[in-house]
């Protein structure tokens, strides 16, 4: 291979990181330059991010790595982008300064609309989005902002703003912003969004108009191997041509070859997310999973059923950062193994609600079955298994909801370098689980094989797919019987944590 031969970049946008990383035609990593991202989380349940600092950064990560290809003269095809969904974004369509901060996917404060709205809306919600009625949802966040600031409703119903997920802000930035920026997003980003109708693929009118967002406010709708524009030279360094742009998870799905119906993946990054393929016809899965887009090639949809926890690599930083009995994240396995296996503390990382299956905003952390004999460790432990506990509740719920037992687990995303965590998710699932090789990487790469694809740099899917190495695989250690005990115990834990927020505790002096 020639420096002469194409290579993919893509941008990895996700919530606590942005990165850009390089493929060469044989799906190595060629170069990667990542940058951390501010993100608060207030006591009310609000998580905000600030828009200038993930285009700043995602523009950096791009300039640094799009140079180092050029110094040793690597022609790069296209830039990719796998972004973090259901996150919002709200700008002034002429300044192109964000109006508002982002306000996360794992933001809560829609809780209470959604209860309002539940009655009337839940089941046509799911009937028609195939997402499960949750406050993790763009138009809801949007709804939430101009409800609460009389001059951006003004401004909104003007036409004089745009709205949308990551990825619209960022190509409308890479392709020149108010100087003819392209205002489009991905079928998967959009169906991802709780606006679109699922078969469609358009805005869903009716609920937008219900919750006083003008559809003018929100992108365009293409395939991820459509031409999204190309990329301003005096921005990045490079005119690129744009496509391959995906939802993170359907990213991540594609990049472990997962195109064909049955392929089940497991990505643990600031969250966990479960995603099984469904083929190319939308079903209706319940049990409070989500169907959703998982690409749009061309005419051709394929769907997906999905499930997320909202707590992973975002946990590990709370016992970091925020309770301290972690003293840096690279040492979890070391610390979870010095911990006491039987000491019966209970970690719900319900930090930022419940997602799939129980979808309850409400929910908050515990930990219970402490004594004067816990220690830091059996903490750690407890959390990870937590996190462990709350994939094997996905899958269950997706295993009956599919009608297929998964017999492996393809596993990637940072916090997938854990040993600890893997065997502890084989062993409270009973299934093998694979971790990809590269697994910090995967994600990136199904945005790269999806742009290399629709710019020549790979005939198809499959020669793609045929390029990728195998990993390693973690079989279930855990008796059946201790299995069965401490799912019963995460049972009746989760139980306890189910709508606990109280607004009086909160507010209290």
């Amino acid at each position: 291979m020639s420096d002469n031969d194409p290579t993919v970049l893509v941008l990895d946008e996700g919530t606590t990181s942005t990165r850009a990383v390089l493929f060469d035609a044989a799906s190595a990593v060629l170069a990667s330059q990542g940058e951390p991202l501010g993100i608060e989380t207030k006591p009310s349940g609000a998580v905000e991010q600030d828009a200038n600092e993930i285009w700043q950064k995602s523009q950096a990560a791009l300039r640094d790595v799009i140079a180092g290809a050029q110094r040793d003269g690597r022609r790069i095809a296209a830039l990719g982008m796998a972004a973090q969904r259901t996150t919002t974004v709200l700008w002034d369509r002429t300044t192109g300064e964000p109006v508002a901060p982002i306000v996360s996917w794992q933001d809560t404060r829609c809780a209470d609309l959604v209860d309002e709205l539940r009655p009337a809306w839940g089941e046509k919600f799911t009937q028609t989005t195939g997402l499960s009625f949750g406050a993790a949802n763009v138009p809801l966040h949007l709804s939430w902002i101009l409800r609460n600031d009389p001059e951006l409703r003004r401004r909104a119903d003007a036409g004089e703003l745009s709205g949308g997920t990551p990825d619209s802000w960022l190509i409308w930035k890479l392709t020149g912003g108010p100087d003819g920026g392209r205002f489009v997003t991905s079928a998967s980003c959009a169906g991802s969004s709780g606006g679109m109708e699922l078969t469609a693929h358009v805005w869903w009118q009716e609920f937008l108009d219900e919750l006083g967002v003008p559809v003018g406010l929100l992108p365009e709708i293409i395939s991820e191997d459509a031409d999204f524009g190309v990329t301003r030279a005096d921005l990045i360094g490079a005119e690129l041509p744009i496509t391959g742009i995906v939802g993170d998870q359907q990213s991540a799905l594609y990049g472990q070859g997962g195109f064909g119906e049955g392929a089940v993946k497991c990505t643990h990054g600031t969250g966990s997310f479960l995603d099984f393929n469904i083929g190319t016809e939308a079903r209706a899965p319940g049990g409070g999973l989500d169907c959703r887009v998982a690409w749009r090639i061309g005419d051709t949809t394929s769907y997906l059923f999905e499930g997320g926890s909202f707590v992973t690599g975002s946990g590990v930083d709370w016992l970091v950062d925020g309770i301290g009995v972690l003293d840096k994240a690279s040492i979890i396995d070391a610390t979870y193994a010095a911990a006491d296996p039987n000491s019966g503390v209970v970690c719900v990382p319900a930090l930022a609600g419940f997602a799939a299956p129980y979808w309850d905003g409400n929910a908050r952390g515990m930990l219970i079955g402490l004594n004067r004999g816990t220690t830091k460790a059996d903490v750690v432990r407890a959390t990870l298994d937590g996190i462990a506990h709350t994939i094997a509740d996905l899958l269950g719920a997706m295993s009956e909801a599919s009608g297929v037992s998964p017999t492996i687990i393809a596993v990637d995303g940072g916090l997938g370098l854990s040993d600890a965590l893997l065997q502890a998710q084989a062993d409270l699932m009973q299934v093998p689980v694979m971790r990809a090789a590269q697994a910090e990487f995967i994600t990136a790469r199904g945005a790269a094989w999806l742009a290399g694809v629709a710019t020549g740099v790979w005939a198809n899917a499959e020669e793609a797919d045929a390029t990728k190495e195998l990993g390693q695989v973690f079989h279930p250690q855990m008796s059946e019987a201790e299995q069965k005990l401490r799912r019963a115990a995460w049972a009746d834990a989760v139980q306890r944590a189910l709508g606990w927020r109280r607004a009086d505790l909160a507010g209290a002096r």
